[in-house]
């Protein structure tokens, strides 16, 4: 009835090596999904960056209200992922199609919102004081994306559930595929080719759109063996009324709503600072270096974000392994999967840090061919290599300590970090002190260092208490 448990890579590591062996072999499959799906967003800007100089900066505010829409729904349906792996860690058969079928609904049910906010995209992009030769594209691009939050949800939920069975290879095929297709896509519909009118950002839009949905299907087909089971035993009544019953559906909302505060304080930060970037010149008539301001900044955050998928999936592959253990009662494997995730996040993150600051103009290049934007572009991406060891860092963090249970932590360390020490600090760098983006981007690498080492310090304490495996209903 139930897909077979992977026993093997559930084995309790006996030392630090052999930990830090089992966490690659699950976290590298992982990160490279991760890099994959922004892998998806690096295409549509390195095409964007190419085609006309006001496509790209469209795309970046648009994207940026995307993100503002949907970070909540990502990390609240987040809180399936320590309930996935510690039943699994526990060979809690029964509470696992219970939580998926509740993952479902969730996402579901926070889609709807998320999409109506997309919808008065061009009111919001108003209010923000954006250059208004770009706020057209821009808010088409958000609209269209409105499509695309419900298969993103539901294709998050279903990597939570291989994750948590150690099944890697459905999802690394799913992605390889997606990319491929929206490339073409991308190129069709970005330049017009093959008799399709030229059409820019909304091109590329609609390849995302296209991809989401293919992807969610080909997840669903190849991981079908895994996934198949636990859908199966949602048309028994008795499971099917536990998985939606009202009271632990509002409890899971709970649990992740901390998550989802979470990611919007972390993400959103940078979507501030995008929005904050794009006003400085929009203010006084000045399209031209609007376009080079917030083409810029897309370009170095793109890569910034590519860089930080690796940390990610490593963290991601943490949760898993640390949710293993506490599930199985291991407290000696969950200290062993800390400091091995932590010590791989790190090394990783040394490597992009110097590739940053060594070649930022020829990463830069990469992007975009508008000398203004790729002279901001090499500006920043300096900038972002120095944050790269604590961005690692705070990530794994965030995913040891999810794991473990703990999902308010990463709030608190947020909220202080990004909203009350590193954004004031980067408006008065850019605007007090006139540094314009860079100064924003100097109070981010300030923000993320205190994140990072607020987690620390917490993520220490937490693991020299013993955790008790959390409640499924």
């Amino acid at each position: 009835m139930h897909a077979a448990l992977p026993t093997a890579s559930q084995t309790p590591s006996r030392s630090f090596a052999d930990e830090l062996r089992q966490l690659l072999r699950l976290g590298l499959p992982i990160a490279l999904v991760q890099l994959g799906l922004t892998g998806l967003n690096f295409v549509d800007i390195a095409m964007l960056g190419h085609h006309d100089p006001a496509s790209l900066p469209a795309m970046a505010l648009g994207n940026t209200l995307v993100w503002a829409a949907t970070m909540f729904c990502m990390g609240a349906l987040t809180a399936v992922d320590p309930l996935l792996s510690q039943a699994v860690g526990a060979r809690d058969h029964a509470a696992i199609p219970r939580v998926l079928g509740r993952g479902a609904l969730l996402a579901v049910v926070l889609a709807l919102p998320a999409s109506l906010l997309l919808l008065p995209a061009s009111t919001w992009l108003q209010w923000a004081g954006q250059s208004a030769d770009l706020i057209p594209s821009a808010a088409a691009y958000a609209r269209w994306q409105t499509l695309t939050i419900l298969p993103f949800l539901l294709f998050s939920l279903l990597r939570s559930l291989l994750s948590a069975h150690a099944r890697v290879l459905p999802q690394v095929l799913t992605i390889v595929a997606g990319n491929l297709a929206n490339a073409l896509l991308d190129w069709i519909l970005i330049f017009g080719k093959f008799g399709m009118p030229e059409m820019g950002a909304t091109g590329a839009a609609l390849a995302t759109v296209t991809c989401r949905w293919l992807m969610l299907f080909g997840l669903l087909w190849l991981g079908w063996r895994d996934i198949g089971p636990h859908v199966r035993s949602l048309r028994d009544v008795a499971v099917r009324r536990a998985a939606f019953a009202l009271g632990p559906l509002w409890r899971l909302l709970r649990l992740g709503t901390p998550i989802g505060a979470q990611f919007v304080l972390e993400m959103g930060v940078f979507a501030a600072t995008a929005l904050l970037i794009g006003s400085i010149d929009a203010n006084h008539g000045n399209a031209s270096a609007t376009q080079a301001r917030v083409g810029g900044h897309q370009i170095a955050l793109q890569l910034a974000s590519l860089s930080f998928m690796v940390p990610l999936g490593l963290g991601m592959a943490a949760s898993v392994r640390v949710g293993w253990a506490v599930g199985r009662g291991d407290h000696g494997a969950v200290q062993r999967a800390v400091a091995a995730a932590l010590t791989t996040g790190v090394v990783v993150m040394t490597g992009f840090m110097l590739l940053f600051l060594l070649a930022p103009r020829a990463l830069a290049s990469v992007m975009t061919t508008e000398p203004e934007q790729l002279a901001m572009a090499a500006l920043l991406i300096p900038i972002a290599g120095v944050f790269q060891i604590g961005d690692g860092v705070q990530v794994v963090s965030i995913g040891c300590l999810r794991g473990l249970g703990d999902v308010r932590s990463p709030v608190y360390a947020n909220f202080v970090g990004f909203w009350m020490i590193g954004l004031p600090l980067g408006c008065w760098l850019g605007f007090g002190r006139g540094s314009g983006p860079a100064g924003l981007w100097w109070g981010l690498v300030v923000g993320l260092f205190v994140v990072a080492t607020t987690l620390l310090l917490v993520l220490r304490r937490r693991v020299q208490a013993r955790r008790e495996r959390m409640a499924t209903d």
